[in-house]
């Protein structure tokens, strides 16, 4: 049997492109994904040319090239090289066409670089499209980070109402995903992960709360996102230890609150001489609600707003 050229060349290419796969699995095991990443690409390559751009192999071949380009984006993200991060961003765009759920993860992410950059329009349009995808997927599981990294986006541009609505939206999800009925909660040390990110959806609802002068509120939820966090997480997890902080401040601040309302309402040594049968101003404010602060005065600002991402 004769062996052409033509085979040859093939079982070659074929030989290449094992050796690309096994070279970019050692690289990513040595911690150089940047070399990694080239690898897969040319592996890529060669996959469209030997399986065609609709074959199974090609498409896992996107799928693995795409999440490598995000976990670097977001490494590169936080040395604050925006060039590079886009980049791989939109590489990884290209790459999810026929990928809803890596799509939806890489529009997350792309979001957070259009928010670290202070393009908050933009990082809101990549959310609600990331949204869009994980409800037409029914992928309702993943619906809480985007739902989170929208109460990120909307309370750094001022929204705080759609903030909360969307940290709470969160919280229903992850409530849903780690606690509903049939599972069982004393097994949840392998969801340790989802834990911290339902306390976290905690932390942002009473910040909110706290932007918005709803201090009882605020207290309500870091006690509850604390209990959660102490039970699952341990008291030396760093969520536990942010809400506890978070929890601490808020009830000082409410306290101060209360405190500066009471003796606005407290009545001086000639009010409270007051006629037979007439209602002292005692009396009169004592049912006034004290949750809420007189305008003007500013929230406190010392928290800072967790934000989450892939």
């Amino acid at each position: 049997m004769v062996v052409t050229d033509e085979v040859k060349s093939e079982e070659a290419q074929l030989r290449a492109l094992q050796r690309l796969d096994e070279e970019s699995v050692q690289l990513q095991i040595q911690g150089n994904y940047v070399a990694a990443l080239e690898c897969m690409e040319r592996g890529l390559v060669l996959r469209r040319h030997f399986f065609g751009l609709q074959s199974t192999e090609v498409r896992e071949a996107c799928k693995g090239v795409s999440e490598l380009c995000n976990l670097l984006s977001m490494t590169f993200l936080q040395q604050e090289n925006y060039t590079v991060t886009i980049e791989l961003l939109k590489k990884a765009e290209i790459l999810t066409e026929h990928l809803p759920q890596e799509r939806a993860t890489t529009l997350n992410n792309m979001a957070c670089y259009y928010r670290r950059i202070g393009k908050l329009h933009g990082a809101l349009s990549c959310l609600k499209r990331a949204l869009e995808i994980e409800l037409r997927i029914n992928k309702i599981s993943a619906t809480a980070d985007t739902h989170l990294n929208l109460c990120a986006v909307y309370s750094t541009m001022g929204k705080h109402p759609s903030a909360i609505e969307h940290a709470q939206a969160a919280l229903i999800v992850l409530h849903e995903e780690l606690f509903s009925e049939g599972k069982d909660l004393k097994h949840l040390d392998h969801r340790k992960d989802r834990v911290a990110v339902l306390c976290i959806a905690y932390h942002n609802i009473g910040v909110e709360h706290e932007y918005l002068n709803q201090f009882q509120q605020s207290v309500t939820s870091y006690q509850k996102g604390v209990g959660i966090a102490e039970q699952y997480l341990g008291n030396t997890h760093g969520v536990t230890i942010s809400l506890t902080n978070s929890y601490v401040a808020a009830r000082r601040s409410l306290q101060t609150k209360a405190k500066k309302e009471s003796k606005r309402l407290s009545p001086t040594k000639s009010q409270q001489n007051v006629s037979p049968g007439k209602k002292s101003i005692r009396d009169i404010t004592k049912n006034l609600d004290l949750s809420r602060e007189d305008d003007g005065e500013d929230s406190r600002q010392a928290i800072r707003k967790k934000n989450y991402h892939h």
